[in-house]
């Protein structure tokens, strides 16, 4: 399978450009740069033309509108290639240098799934229910996602499943949800992603200069709007608990504390997380 790798910047971001390109020079790898939206110069009504102010996880952001659609917008590039696979990173990653091993033969891929989840999200507490058919490769493992993993800056996407995420115009959920909620997103089941653990990316590579992503100001929910944000969340929870808990006790899955390692064929603790997270 034929390979291209992207990642999501903003020009004007001077810092995380020269960071990022530092990074991939020292994991290896070749990308090109493709120009994220940027919500200084794109008007509320550009980005309703694509996205729902409401969704089924409630207020839609603008600026989560604005990073939603810069990945579409690899989506589309993607498309216009001859790649079978886009490898696509946010700006503010760090690298596994072994991502390159898994990039070069994707021999590994899960048979049927189109979307593989390659990052740690900086959580301390959070669980994630992954399946319990894993395969291992190169030290770590590579697991059914079953359950919602927030983050959306490192993952590996077919054709087919770039399509079907372009299909599902207007979005109506921020691009981490769309991808890894199957609480709410029906591409976050019908894609079949799998997690790769220890991750091989992270965020938090950033210059202090750019502690955010440019322009890409939060709205908070207040009142009426709020209420109900929370009611559409819990009930979602609720609708899913039943399907967990025969999972957990049939034995089909388990709840991982994903976790991120520089280096797993050679980092004894990573090595010794993998094999607890098999037990």
């Amino acid at each position: 399978m034929k390979l291209s790798t992207y990642i999501i910047s903003l020009t004007r971001a001077k810092g995380r450009h020269a960071q990022m390109r530092a990074t991939l020079a020292e994991a290896g790898i070749e990308a090109e740069f493709v120009e994220a939206v940027d919500l200084a110069e794109t008007s509320e009504a550009e980005l309703l033309q694509q996205c729902k102010s409401f969704g089924p996880w409630g207020v839609f952001a603008h600026g989560n509108m604005a990073c939603t659609l810069s990945h579409a917008k690899v989506w589309e590039q993607f498309l216009a290639s001859d790649a079978d696979v886009a490898l696509i990173f946010e700006d503010d990653v760090f690298i596994s240098p072994e991502l390159r091993q898994w990039t070069e033969d994707l021999s590994w891929w899960p048979q049927g799934c189109e979307l593989v989840n390659l990052e740690f999200w900086r959580s301390e507490s959070l669980k994630v229910m992954l399946g319990t058919s894993i395969a291992q490769h190169l030290g770590r493992q590579v697991a059914p996602m079953l359950s919602r993993n927030p983050g959306s800056a490192g993952y590996l996407v077919t054709r087919k499943g770039a399509e079907a995420l372009l299909a599902s115009r207007p979005f109506a959920v921020s691009i981490d949800q769309l991808l890894f909620n199957p609480l709410i997103s029906p591409l976050a089941n019908s894609l079949r992603p799998y997690q790769i653990t220890p991750a091989l990316v992270t965020q938090g590579n950033t210059p202090p200069e750019e502690g955010t992503f440019l322009g890409h100001a939060q709205r908070k929910p207040q009142g009426t709007l709020y209420r109900k944000q929370k009611r559409l969340r819990g009930m979602a929870e609720l609708r899913a608990l039943p399907l967990h808990l025969l999972r957990l006790i049939s034995g089909r899955a388990r709840l991982v504390r994903v976790t991120f390692a520089d280096r797993a064929l050679t980092d004894d603790s990573a090595a010794r997380a993998a094999e607890a997270q098999t037990a």
